[in-house]
């Protein structure tokens, strides 16, 4: 993908506001000609040389990276600039740094293989705590406690509250998780702002006021980019789909584990887990679906959109109107505004369900689970913990996600970081700094006010400040207002640790029948027919006494 020049300095704005209030806690007294202050230094204990001794030797150490399939025009992922500058950073720790690119919708699948086939690299991760309790259950995974202990200072300093979370199994710890910095984000509904004012129209509430939105769209076509290109509702292949907002709207709720589906988890319903999909609201949301389709107003060719490039299309081409990601709304309309300069994409706030309530589905404070498979030496092992308790250093993550001091960012007059060249950023740095994909410790930055985000906004020279800075509060709002009390399940669950790839599977396959038959009700009840068969009823039952063990209330 080659990087517009129009969106550039829009992207590095945001890359660079979040890194805005973590600058300001860094240490201001790190004087140091190197990117990232002092961190070419071990800074902790028995971490390897000093510089002034001889050579330290070079341990190998493979470390997982996505690839979002978004890199631009003369740059390879795994020989990134920043991946240079640390594959440097660490020599003096005794690592021999090397990324193993893995396709981000691929990700958990690879990393079956990997760790079935003993060729995982040693540093991976993954967001599913089953996917932890599987293979420290079976002996596949390095036991952490005594490794971070005596390599692991900074990283326990940084991440205290996360590790307080999660990443233990049996009472010992096989994965240390990431801290969120910010954890007001993840998905949520879009709507074309420039859409609804010129059909006079407000965003919608429920299911079927955005029925409506979505039929005014598309036979109004408020765009003008022709009735027969009109996307109303962009979206891609089950399992690339994002639908937990409009799981929300039927009832469904964020509270409770989900089945490996891209929805929210299920309900609870008389003292038992219910899963999504065998849900009162289960079968009404895939008719609804599949009302939707039979109108036209979700893409004809969805199910054949397995890597989201028609998805991606259709935002870019500026023809779409409704959508649920993960992005803010600034990416999206960033894409948008290539082909039309007035788009604005805003989130929604969570469509009304049956009872009333709006949900959303903000982050814990630890993200994803790092990992060091056993297949893995002992020495490996000690540089994955060194590597991580480096990387845990202020000076790093800020490196890490905005780019080398005085190449990519230096500091301006009012002590905040701002870019020196955004093109050059956006192509050595945002397409995968951004994210954090490199940064695994920490992921995204501390919230900045709404003052902040403009001013930034304005020195950036984004093209509408007030609209970048408006949408970047509503989101993290939509969060703060509508996310339930998350509920941390620490039991095994060895029927969902053996059965969900299966299940889930199977459910996605499944969706995608009923959002296209003509006949919604028979594809649905052979879902929950086939879901029952591979065990769907006992991955309930489990679920509820595991749930009923800590006295769960649903909110």
């Amino acid at each position: 993908m080659v990087i517009r020049n129009n969106g550039v300095k829009f992207m590095m704005a945001i890359i660079l506001t979040f890194s805005l209030l973590l600058a300001g806690c860094s240490s201001n007294n790190k004087e140091s000609g190197n990117a990232g202050g002092s961190t070419n230094k071990p800074s902790t204990g028995d971490q390897g040389g000093s510089g002034n001794e001889e050579p330290v030797k070079q341990v190998k150490l493979r470390v997982m990276i996505y690839d979002r399939g978004n890199t631009p025009e003369g740059m390879k992922l795994t020989e990134a600039p920043i991946v240079k500058w640390a594959q440097e950073q660490v020599k003096p720790l005794g690592i021999d740094l090397e990324m193993v690119a893995v396709p981000r919708g691929e990700a958990e699948s690879k990393l079956n293989v990997w760790l079935a086939s003993g060729e995982a690299p040693d540093i991976i991760y993954s967001y599913d705590t089953n996917t932890l309790f599987k293979y420290a259950e079976q002996g596949g995974l390095w036991e952490l406690d005594e490794l971070l202990e005596k390599y692991g200072p900074q990283i326990k300093a940084n991440n205290q509250k996360a590790l307080d979370l999660a990443g233990t199994y049996k009472g010992k710890r096989y994965a240390i998780p990431a801290i969120r910095a910010n954890p007001f984000g993840g998905p949520t509904i879009k709507i074309r702002q420039d859409w609804l004012d010129k059909l006079n129209m407000k965003a919608p509430t429920t299911a079927d006021e955005l029925y409506t939105v979505l039929k005014a769209f598309k036979e109004k076509d408020p765009g003008n980019v022709g009735k027969d290109k009109v996307v109303p509702y962009a979206f891609p292949a089950i399992g690339k789909a994002f639908m937990y907002n409009l799981s929300g709207a039927f009832g469904i709720s964020p509270q409770l584990v989900g089945n490996g589906t891209d929805m929210y988890g299920g309900v609870w319903l008389d003292g038992k887990f219910v899963s999504n999909i065998a849900s009162p609201g289960g079968r009404d949301m895939f008719k609804f679906l599949n009302k939707l389709y039979k109108e036209g107003l979700i893409p004809r060719e969805f199910g054949t959109d397995v890597n989201n490039q028609q998805f991606n299309q259709y935002i870019a081409q500026g023809v779409a109107g409704f959508m649920e990601n993960n992005d803010s709304s600034l990416a999206s309309t960033d894409s948008s505004r290539g082909a039309v300069p007035e788009a604005r994409w805003v989130p929604v706030e969570p469509l009304i369900g049956p009872n009333g309530k709006r949900y959303a589905a903000g982050s814990a404070d630890y993200g994803m689970l790092i990992m060091v498979p056993k297949a893995s030496k002992e020495e490996q092992a000690i540089a994955a913990v060194k590597y991580l308790n480096w990387m845990a250093d202020p000076d790093v993550i800020l490196t890490m996600q905005s780019g080398i001091e005085g190449v990519h960012r230096q500091k301006a007059a009012d002590g905040s970081w701002e870019n020196i060249d955004p093109d050059k950023t956006a192509k050595e740095v945002g397409w995968y700094a951004g994210p954090g994909d490199l940064s695994l410790i920490q992921q995204g930055q501390p919230k900045s006010t709404y003052e902040q985000l403009k001013n930034n906004a304005v020195k950036q020279q984004v093209f509408d400040p007030e609209y970048y800075a408006t949408t970047i509060i509503n989101w993290w709002k939509i969060f703060e207002t509508y996310t339930p009390k998350h509920v941390i399940l620490s039991e095994p669950r060895p029927f969902a640790q053996k059965n969900q790839d299966a299940i889930a599977k199977f459910i996605n396959e499944s969706i995608t029948k009923i959002i296209v038959s003509s006949d919604p009700d028979k594809e649905y009840d052979a879902m929950i027919a086939g879901w029952k068969k591979l065990g769907g009823e006992e991955y309930d039952k489990e679920l509820t006494e595991i749930y009923n063990n800590i006295n769960f209330q649903p909110e």
